[in-house]
């Protein structure tokens, strides 16, 4: 138990120290800006918002915005939005959402009309709390988490705590709550919960019980509740919005300076601000000063239902008809709301004092202080309210030029005033500058007058047209700008003109004297740099944000600032040199606005900028003042979180989940991504790499899908970053991996088996076409053998019997000449029967022809033992005559005669046959116990035992035959052989058969 409640303390502990560093990462609005002042932007409907009146705001730990609006859940990235995937699955689709929240653990708690409370984990996982589990109520207004783990809900049938095992526990009545209808709850910095009902106003707990607290008026409904940090508690109701504290209570409403009684919203922004949100526009609170925001300011509409700040210090109001964002800008602008007489700001300058001072057309001169301005019109002396220029002297006097003449002002008031009466060439002075010799010089509409302390005198000029601009230098005494393209300039009392290769003219200028440089704005032909009499043109194509200029400014950093018509941009004093020297061929500008307002600098007016001796620099446009500090440019330095949103594959989207495989089909991934900086979002940046694939990052700009067409299989690792509008790189890349499956020839067995494969079926091939070649090739030998055997046993048997024949007579004859010419003839046969039997050795063969001699010889003894139908018996051993075919023939030969006469004649019942092989012979045998015969008187016309014994003494080996008759006969063969006969297999056993006829 103890260790239980030590971990609960440490948990305590570690999630209040999280909530301390979170909200102390977290900016705020500059408080010394009015709310107009404010970058201010609207998402509407026309922007993609799916439904536009949004109850809760939030930010999740993932960087996302999440919006609970009147029928749907919807997550914003700045750019997209979208709703929630598992809306239906969580019971929020066409649900009325009330309120967000998000605990310790980065689970996200929804409250709803109708579907309970809900808790998302990880995007994924949905938790729904609905009377089915338990609660009183399926109508949730307000989800809070705490620090000890569980989640408190309220309802309108008592207050819920959800713990973190998931368990519930009511609270109502019975608890001493003053009612069951609970709108919201908060903790106060003291520990103590306070619980704002619909029908009891104010309760508290003191870790017990429930108690009424009596700090309101009684019955009064609480719509918003809200715990400062200094421990102070409001509360808005439908009478203002009521702070209590250690002191007692303050009620502000709208005598105070709300816009409207009725308070909807309560926020406490990081450094102790107040912000409400009431049905007519948005209120700041600091301490008793208050700063409003309504619809005729910008706001999306005047029922602001939800406030929140995310981390970047932007103040987000969701309204009836909106989303509504506020960021402190890098330009402050001036209007009528921040107290300017005119929104038709003129020209702008500051006096030898410090003062501003800004003309209007035709609403007078303006003077601020600082913090308020102060108006001058023809009531105070002005000749006319239509500024057109301005210009302090070296006594600190102003001059004011205007469409009716030129009026000086000293210490804020009118002294006097010049019109054409007094000299002046026209009536509408366009341009004043004040030379060296601190002569004042004045360009009007109808050319140039100098003033001589007392009226002024006109310089003709031998450019035509009116004046407008005019500026001093050092050795040049004054130069001179008219309606025409190029300038001109006075020196030593002579007027010189310097042509320029422009058609519009110059209407500002910035003047180095000390480098004897210059920069000049032209009304449409872009920037001119003056230097060493070289005149260089910066124009759109050059890298220049406009063509216009209107005024040039310089910073102690060394950029320009240039006013023009597409409003403020700056560009580097070093590119500008490097261009004019042929170094760069473009220069880089920045532009600089304020959210979603647009405004023009204002052309027409000198000076229609100027930069103030604290180094800011103010800007007249067509929608008022606008200043800048280049020195202190609200930079965003919060780092963007950068996630992975979904994937396409194929046409199809699919969630971001780990271990995604890809079939080999599905080649077309499309990762889409987003940087999660709200803070000019479209100007954020990404890069990405998808490892295993790529080498280098590759630079996708705004773009937040990348694509990949083919990948080959392999597992892959997708990483992308992004990068603020203020260059700021995520700390963290997101990642993505992914395996892609190859396909069947893809992978790494395929091409072996398809190789053994082929060399199977080449091979099953090979020996099916070896099988039909030697079954043919047998068939052919078969048919060769039987020719041969047929020759053999006919026509060289008869040959054979023919020339012993001859033979017999020649040795009968006596010596003539007849007896010659026999001997002749039956050399001749006996020539023919030897060149006959060669030729049958080329076609008689005896089986397959991969057979050897043992088993031609065992294929012949069971042809014939087949024949005759004799037991067998055959002792064999393995011996191939391979290299000596001749002797091979003529033993098989030999042994077929044998075996021929033991079938046809010996009428045997047993047959053997033994085949041996020594170092120096081979030995062949055939037995029969046939009839036998008296070997030593062969019988007459059987001429087999003579051919055989031809066959032997023609390799050289010895014939004997053993038979007598009734005892069988044995045949034997020896042959002798020159070099050893190879044997099929070595210390092979002898092939053995016994077949029993």
């Amino acid at each position: 138990m103890k260790g239980s409640i030590r971990q609960r303390l440490c948990f305590r502990s570690v999630w209040l120290v999280v909530c301390v560093l979170a909200a102390a990462q977290l900016y705020a609005l500059d408080s010394t800006r009015t709310l107009t002042q404010y970058a201010h932007r609207i998402w509407g409907q026309e922007e993609g918002l799916l439904q536009p009146t949004i109850y809760s705001i939030l930010q999740s730990h993932d960087g996302f915005l999440w919006l609970a609006t009147q029928d749907s859940l919807i997550r914003f990235d700045g750019i997209h939005f979208r709703e929630f995937e598992a809306a239906a699955e969580a019971g929020l689709r066409r649900t009325l959402i009330r309120s967000l929240a998000e605990d310790a653990q980065g689970d996200l708690w929804v409250a709803s009309l109708g579907g309970g409370a809900v808790r998302i984990r990880h995007g994924l996982d949905v938790k729904r709390y609905t009377t089915k589990e338990g609660m009183p109520s399926d109508d949730a207004f307000c989800v809070v988490p705490d620090a000890a783990g569980s989640t408190w809900v309220c309802t309108p049938r008592g207050l819920v705590r959800i713990g973190k095992e998931g368990k519930l526990r009511i609270y109502s009545t019975a608890d001493g709550l003053p009612g069951n209808q609970i709108r919201d709850t908060c903790i106060a910095a003291d520990g103590t919960r306070w619980v704002a009902g619909l029908d009891f106003g104010l309760g508290s707990w003191d870790g017990t019980r429930f108690q009424r607290a009596a700090a309101l008026r009684p019955g009064e409904s609480i719509s918003a509740l809200q715990c400062a940090k200094n421990g102070s508690v409001w509360a808005g109701t439908a009478d203002g919005a009521v702070e209590i504290n250690r002191n007692g209570i303050r009620r502000l409403t709208a005598g105070d300076g709300l816009p409207d009684n009725e308070v909807l919203s309560l926020l406490e922004g990081p450094d102790g601000t107040i912000w409400i949100g009431t049905n007519d526009g948005i209120t700041r609170v600091r301490g008793n000063d208050l700063s409003v925001y309504r619809t005729r300011d910008g706001l999306s509409h005047s029922v602001v239902l939800s406030l929140y700040l995310d981390r970047e210090g932007s103040l987000w109001a969701g309204t009836k008809d909106g989303l509504d964002q506020f960021t402190d800008g890098k330009v402050t602008p001036y209007s009528t709301n921040e107290g300017l007489v005119s929104n038709d700001a003129g020209p702008v300058l500051e006096d030898n004092a410090g003062r501003l001072w800004v003309g209007t057309l035709g609403h007078g001169l303006n003077l601020f202080d600082g913090s308020h301005f102060r108006a001058l019109t023809k009531k105070d002396g002005l000749l006319d309210n239509y500024i057109l220029s301005l210009q302090c002297d070296r006594s600190g006097d102003l001059w004011v030029g205007s469409k009716g003449g030129l009026n000086r002002l000293r210490d804020g008031k009118v002294v006097a005033s010049f019109t054409e009466r007094n000299g002046l060439a026209g009536p509408e002075v366009r341009a004043l500058s004040v030379d060296t010799q601190g002569v004042l010089w004045a360009g009007s509409n109808r050319g140039l007058d100098r003033f001589d302390g007392n009226r002024f005198q006109h310089v003709a000029l031998a450019s035509p047209g009116g004046i407008v601009a005019l500026n001093a230098g050092r050795s040049v005494r004054l130069f001179i700008s008219t309606d025409s393209a190029g300038f001109s300039y006075l020196k030593d009392g002579k007027e010189l003109r310097y042509s320029l290769d422009v058609t519009h003219p110059v209407v500002c200028s910035y003047i180095d004297v000390d480098r004897k440089e210059a920069w000049l704005g032209t009304n449409g032909s872009g920037l001119l740099h003056w230097k060493n009499g070289v005149v260089t043109r910066l124009r759109v194509k050059d890298g220049l944000f406009d063509n216009r200029i209107y005024s040039v400014l310089r910073d102690d950093a060394g950029s320009f600032w240039m006013a023009s018509s597409k409003g403020i941009f700056r560009v580097s004093e070093r590119e500008i040199d490097d261009f004019s020297s042929g170094k760069l061929r473009y220069v880089t500008s920045i532009p600089f606005s304020t959210g979603q307002l647009r405004f023009e600098c204002r052309s027409g007016v000198q000076p229609a900028a100027c930069r103030t001796r604290d180094g800011r620099l103010w800007f007249s446009t067509t929608n008022g003042l606008v200043m800048l500090d280049p020195l202190h440019l609200a930079g965003n330095a919060t780092p963007p979180p950068v996630q992975i949103t979904s994937i396409v594959v194929n046409g199809q989207r699919r969630e971001a989940q780990p271990g995604l495989h890809l079939q080999p089909a599905e080649r077309n991934l499309e990762v889409r991504y987003a940087g999660l900086s709200f803070v000019s979002p479209e100007k954020v940046t990404f890069r990405y790499m998808l490892d295993g694939f790529d080498k280098t990052w590759t630079e996708a700009g705004s773009r937040r899908e990348a694509f990949f067409t083919n990948l080959p299989p392999g597992h892959f690792h997708f990483r992308v970053m992004a990068r603020n509008a203020d260059g700021v790189w995520s700390t963290n890349d997101a990642a993505l991996n992914f395996t892609v499956d190859p396909r069947l020839y893809q992978r790494g067995w395929f091409f072996p088996a398809i190789g053994v494969l082929i060399a199977g079926i080449v091979a099953a091939i090979v020996r099916f076409r070896i099988a039909r070649i030697r079954h043919r090739f047998d068939e052919v030998l078969a048919e060769r053998s039987r020719i041969a055997r047929e020759l053999h046993d006919t026509l060289l048997q008869g040959l054979a019997g023919i020339t012993m024949q001859l033979q017999a007579v020649w040795t009968k004859l006596p010596a003539s000449k007849e007896r010659t010419m026999l001997g002749e003839i039956i050399k001749d046969a006996a020539r023919c029967s030897t060149e006959a039997r060669q030729s049958l050795w080329g076609l008689r063969t005896i089986g397959v022809g991969s057979l050897d001699f043992s088993g031609k010889l065992q294929k012949l003894v069971r042809d014939a033992a087949d024949r005759g139908k004799l037991t067998r018996l055959l002792r064999l051993n393995p011996v191939s005559l391979a290299d000596s075919p001749e002797v091979e023939y003529q033993l098989l030969c030999i042994a077929q005669e044998a075996l021929n006469n033991v079938v046809k004649h010996a009428s045997a019942r047993r047959l053997e046959v033994q085949l041996d092989q020594t170092p120096g012979q081979i030995v062949m045998s055939i037995k029969d116990d046939g009839a036998g015969f008296d070997a030593q008187r062969p019988r007459f016309g059987h001429f087999g035992m003579i051919g055989m014994a031809e066959r032997a003494r023609e390799i050289g080996a010895n014939l004997s035959i053993d038979s007598k008759p009734g005892q069988g006969t044995t045949l034997s063969v020896v042959v002798p052989l020159k070099r050893p006969a190879r044997l099929e297999e070595v210390d092979a056993p002898g092939k053995v058969e016994h077949l029993i006829g």
